[in-house]
This record gives structure tokens, C-alpha cells and sequence, in this order.
């Protein structure tokens, strides 16, 4: 009995919660705020915009005056011969540089090789002919003049002869068993651990 009074009282506060919900109304002014901050956002969206644009424009003028400032002045200095007639009066003329008296001779240091690593392809060149002929060792040129020098019928009976090889017997691999010893109660128990 006590539990269908208490599953009525659930279902009448249940009631009463959903009665009261459906009753409520937005605050006043909601959807007024909901479009003021749209539209907030849009302004804020809007100059960001306008950052980004400014920062892009002056980059890249700052990029087009650095690539014409050196441009202009990595200009190697021109040679005299290049000059036409009337530009090589205007052209100023170069000095020759003074030897002080006494001063140590300028050499020039020569450039070491750059270390690095060649490509193992470079290293590598075929050859024409593989095997790769080479010159032959003392055996070979012993063994080549034997068989160039020597009678034909003591050649010939070499290779003919019958050389008989034994087969190869492998004996029987023989593996002992392997026993396990059981272990006592005792040692069990030490074995299992705390």
C-alpha cells in the first residue's frame, strides 16, 4: 500500500514539474539580445578582416622594397671595356693600389676540397666484361701449362677415369628423453610462494 502512494506522489510531482515548465516564458527582451550579439560578432568578424588585410598589404611592400633595394645594390661593378665612348668619359677612372714598403706579399690560400660524400653510384663503374678479366695466379698458369704441354693420351685418361665416391651415411641422431622430477608437497609450497 505504501508504495502506490508513494508511486502517486512521483507522478503528481512529475505533473506539477511539467505543468510549471510548459507555463514558463523567455525572459523579456531575448530575442533582441540574441540579434545584438549576432551582430557583434559580425563587426568583430568584419574588422579582423580589415587586420588581415592591412598586414597583407604592408608585407608585401615591404617584401617589394627589400627585393629592389637589393637588386640595386648587388649590382656587380662594371667593367671599363663595357663602357660605350661618351660613358667612359663620365666614368671615373680606378686607382691601381699603392704596395706599402716593407709590407708581406698577399698569396692567395687554396681552396680545400669540399668533404663531401660522393654518391656510391660515382664510385661504382661497370665494367664492359663481367667476370671482370684478371691476371691469373701461379696455380692457374701452372694448371694451364700442364694441360698445354702434356700428352693428350695422359689428359685424356684423367678425365676418363672412373673416381668412385663413397655415398655419405649420416649416423642416427639419438636424443636421450628428458625426465621431470615431481616435486614434493614441500617444495611445492615453497615454490608457490607467500
Amino acid at each position: 500500500m505504501a508504495d502506490k502512494n508513494h508511486d502517486k506522489f512521483l507522478e503528481e510531482l512529475l505533473e506539477a514539474s511539467l505543468k510549471r515548465y510548459r507555463s514558463e516564458e523567455p525572459r523579456a527582451g531575448l530575442e533582441n539580445r540574441i540579434l545584438a550579439n549576432v551582430q557583434a560578432s559580425d563587426r568583430a568578424l568584419e574588422s579582423r578582416r580589415w587586420v588581415w588585410a592591412w598586414a597583407l598589404a604592408a608585407s608585401a611592400a615591404v617584401l617589394i622594397v627589400a627585393v629592389v633595394v637589393l637588386r640595386f645594390t648587388s649590382r656587380p661593378a662594371p667593367r671599363t671595356g663595357t663602357f660605350s665612348p661618351a660613358m667612359q668619359a663620365v666614368a671615373p677612372k680606378a686607382e691601381t693600389p699603392q704596395v706599402v714598403a716593407g709590407a708581406p706579399p698577399v698569396t692567395r690560400v687554396p681552396r680545400k676540397p669540399s668533404r663531401r660524400p660522393r654518391p656510391a653510384a660515382a664510385n661504382l663503374r661497370r665494367p664492359e666484361q663481367f667476370p671482370t678479366p684478371s691476371p691469373l695466379s701461379e696455380q692457374e698458369q701452372l694448371l694451364l701449362a700442364f694441360v698445354s704441354q702434356g700428352p693428350r693420351s695422359e689428359l685424356s685418361a684423367l678425365a676418363i677415369r672412373d673416381v668412385k665416391i663413397d655415398p655419405l651415411e649420416i649416423p642416427e641422431l639419438k636424443v636421450a628423453m628428458i625426465e621431470i622430477e615431481k616435486l614434493s608437497k614441500s617444495e611445492e609450497s615453497t615454490k608457490e610462494g607467500p
